[in-house]
């Protein structure tokens, strides 16, 4: 009865309440004063209610919340965006982040990814083999486990000897997409899907190393980064398809449910993630005498966080590298770069454009230095100082998938200043000396995976 009462308050409220009045609550109990609210979709599971008897839990759903929790598009809503990345990225984008590295460290060589990419797997089997709850029995995880790296291997080797792109070493012709990174998502997923619902730092944790593992395959020269997205994308998806696979033979057998996946959204936007995009100058460095310093498209990756006081205003910070390709005007086959870093702190502001708060916009400013990696801009012509001031003003949209994990679109604006020593020269075509400040403009655009608390 209480539930009858229930369920014919609730209808009566949305049929008469103002419908701007949605409230996205989970777990709300069937007691509470249901008066003044409406609501777009209610349901409850025949489980829950068989379980609770007289005091069942409702679940209230604002409209459009459904399609997030679809079985389907959790599948797909993380792996197929990564995996479209990485081939849209190869033709354009995967030069510009190899210009980053060359910039930055181009002698790194540390083999840990060789090594690392198998650690959730190792931290998942640890766990389970301590006693550790997780979702699946033995059998039925050993299962899904082998349908999901058989898919994995099968998919990338079969990429890689038909696609035949080279590798950035020039070793070999089978670069796209990365098998390390796949391996490593692939082991990541696997860790989320097990035990990321006892705690989603779990979930963190793995999708941190194994984003450290991709990172590492491109500082060690072995992969574009258009390979490394392909193979986080197919490493998840192919967990996704296993464990799909696993479920049709098991059903309910072997399954631990650790209840409703918690798909609420954190009050304040707190957040921190990776950031990579294309940094577009914005105009070119007047260097005296009719002669110039014109800079092509660079790219930038940098992380990002920020911590939030209340649901609109926070305090955070960047930190980030960039490097451009640049030529002297009047000498255009001499290949040129400005390549900068860049500390910045400031304030962070962010508004809900959609109930839930599911879809946010965002805006920032920050203001700190940067670094010059490469002073000899122009060698024996023109060096630069070390340090100079910078600042930058944002704005991106965020949505967030789940509780703990969102991504970003963002375009930035920024600023730097650093200050060269001028020294003639004839063959260059420079006559000006002395040291003269310059201040580069440029805007980024680009996309941030973030980690949300």
């Amino acid at each position: 009865m209480r539930l009858l009462f229930a369920c014919l308050g609730i209808i009566f409220t949305s049929l008469f309440s103002p419908i701007g009045n949605v409230y996205a609550t989970d777990n709300i109990d069937a007691s509470i004063n249901t008066a003044g609210s409406a609501t777009d979709t209610v349901y409850v599971p025949q489980d829950v209610i068989e379980q609770l008897g007289d005091t069942p839990t409702i679940f209230v759903l604002p409209k459009g919340e459904e399609f997030y929790r679809n079985k389907y598009v959790q599948m797909t809503y993380i792996g197929v965006p990564l995996v479209l990345a990485g081939v849209a990225s190869q033709q354009y984008v995967a030069d510009k982040f190899y210009d980053l590295r060359y910039a930055y460290a181009p002698t790194y060589h540390c083999p840990i990814d060789d090594y690392l990419q198998y650690a959730p797997a190792v931290a998942m089997l640890t766990m389970k083999a301590c006693g550790v709850q997780s979702r699946s029995s033995w059998g039925r995880l050993l299962v899904s486990d082998a349908f999901s790296v058989a898919i994995m291997a099968a998919v990338v080797n079969g990429l890689k000897y038909s696609v035949g792109t080279p590798r950035p070493d020039g070793s070999q012709n089978n670069s796209f997409p990365s098998g390390h990174t796949a391996t490593a998502f692939t082991a990541a997923h696997i860790l989320h899907k097990e035990y990321g619902e006892l705690s989603p730092w779990i979930s963190v944790g793995g999708y941190t190393v194994a984003t450290f593992v991709g990172v590492s395959r491109i500082l060690n020269n072995r992969h574009w980064i258009s390979d490394v997205l392909a193979g986080a994308g197919i490493g998840i998806l192919s967990v996704e398809l296993g464990y799909f696979l696993g479920d049709l033979i098991f059903k309910e057998n072997g399954l631990h449910n650790f209840g409703e996946p918690d798909f609420s959204i954190p009050q304040c936007p707190s957040q921190i993630g990776l950031t990579m995009g294309l940094q577009i100058p914005l105009a070119s460095l007047e260097l005296g005498n009719g002669q110039r310093l014109v800079s092509a498209v660079g790219s930038r990756m940098g992380v990002e966080g920020a911590w939030y006081i209340n649901k609109h205003l926070g305090i955070g910070g960047s930190a980030a590298v960039a490097s451009l390709p640049t030529t002297l005007e009047s000498r255009p086959e001499e290949p040129l770069s400005i390549d900068a870093a860049t500390i910045a702190v400031g304030a962070f502001g962010s508004l809900p454009i959609t109930k839930g708060s599911r879809f946010r916009a965002n805006a920032k400013a920050l203001v700190g230095c940067n670094l010059m990696a490469n002073t000899n801009i122009i060698p024996n012509v023109m060096q630069s100082d070390q340090a100079g001031f910078c600042y930058e003003l944002g704005v991106s949209f965020s949505f967030a998938a789940q509780r703990h994990f969102g991504a970003n679109i963002f375009c930035d604006y920024g600023a730097y200043t650093f200050t060269a020593t001028h020294t003639p020269s004839a063959q260059h075509g420079m006559y000006r000396s002395g040291r003269h400040n310059y201040m580069m403009h440029n805007l980024t655009v680009g996309l941030a995976t973030s980690i949300l608390f």
